[in-house]
């Protein structure tokens, strides 16, 4: 699994111009700018960014070399889709490396500050139950989870999480699920926090894994047009 640029990797190393043009994708991708399998125009990108075409060809090759976007000869850079067996198996990582989040972030409730950081991030996560649909959703999702990692304290965690295929999955799919599965993700949201605001190691990590599970299973039940084909 290709490494993500985390919140450790930008603590250790400044980023590089092409760094961050890496960032502005995988933010575009994050708030639906970028959709699955959208071709990225270099020349939209250099006028964007105010960077060099070099510049922009170097970032797509690390976005390329991550799994992020797919590069073909005479047609450009398009963001990756995912196919059944891709979400299926990103989601089998996540259950182990966010189930472990969840653990230490429970166990990090009694450090100063954390009850109070995550609540905070609990409410506005579960302020979306009557409306779970919109972008807004999705940017508060990926702060609740940058959220828990930095309360969980584990650096290596935060390298190893695969944050840029996490926005692709969520980008390509969250359109595609019903009101009834957006509510239930907030419901099991819900269980989550309420594990970890009580400090309850076990639970939390129990929580999070189901979540992972029942998230697979609503994904797998979406049509073949949802996900890209198997070459």
């Amino acid at each position: 699994m290709p490494r993500s640029e985390s919140t450790a990797d930008r603590r250790d190393f400044p980023a590089s111009v092409p760094d961050k043009v890496v960032d502005a994708v995988n933010e575009g991708i994050l708030r639906r700018r970028f959709s699955a399998g959208q071709r990225l125009v270099e020349a939209d990108l250099v006028q964007e960014l105010g960077v060099s075409r070099g510049t922009v060809r170097e970032a797509l090759k690390k976005l390329s070399a991550a799994g992020v976007v797919r590069l073909e000869p005479h047609r450009g850079a398009f963001i990756r889709s995912l196919t059944r067996g891709d979400a299926a198996q990103l989601l089998l990582v996540l259950e182990a490396l966010c189930g472990l989040a969840a653990r230490l972030a429970a166990g990090a409730m009694d450090d100063a500050g954390h009850r109070r950081r995550f609540a905070r991030t609990a409410e506005a996560i579960l302020s979306f139950e009557s409306n779970p649909e919109g972008a807004a959703f999705l940017t508060e999702r990926a702060r609740f989870y940058q959220t828990m990692l930095e309360i969980a304290g584990n650096r290596e965690l935060e390298r190893v999480m695969p944050l840029p295929h996490i926005h692709l999955f969520r980008t390509q799919f969250h359109g595609m699920l019903s009101h009834r599965d957006l509510r239930e993700t907030i419901r099991e949201y819900q269980e989550i926090c309420e594990a970890i605001l009580a400090g309850d190691a076990r639970l939390a990590e129990q929580r999070m894994c189901r979540h992972i599970r029942r998230t697979g299973e609503r994904i797998q039940r979406l049509p073949d047009s949802a996900f890209a084909r198997d070459d």
